[in-house]
């Protein structure tokens, strides 16, 4: 089985956050041979954790000086052989 990680990255907006999250996990236009995780990043500690009984969700609070930095710490988590960065705006 193939497996996407979805790379989440959201900092004070979690009205755009939480739909983001909710879209991704309520389209579901991935094939079912596919497993689907996600790893979000907030660094300012202002959303809601959202949970999913068929999507690993883990969430992660770093806060860096370089964006890119972020970038990097989530994709040295992400384990799936296809890698999707998604903004939530």
């Amino acid at each position: 089985m193939k497996k996407l990680s979805i790379l989440l990255l959201t900092h004070n907006r979690p009205h755009l956050f939480e739909r983001c999250l909710n879209s991704v996990l309520h389209t579901r236009p991935f094939p079912d041979d596919i497993d689907v995780n996600i790893y979000v990043n907030n660094d300012s500690n202002d959303i809601h954790e959202i949970h999913d009984p068929d999507t690993e969700i883990t969430y992660t609070y770093d806060s860096f000086f370089d964006l890119s930095d972020t970038y990097k710490s989530l994709f040295d988590r992400a384990d799936g052989d296809y890698i999707f960065f998604l903004e939530d705006d």
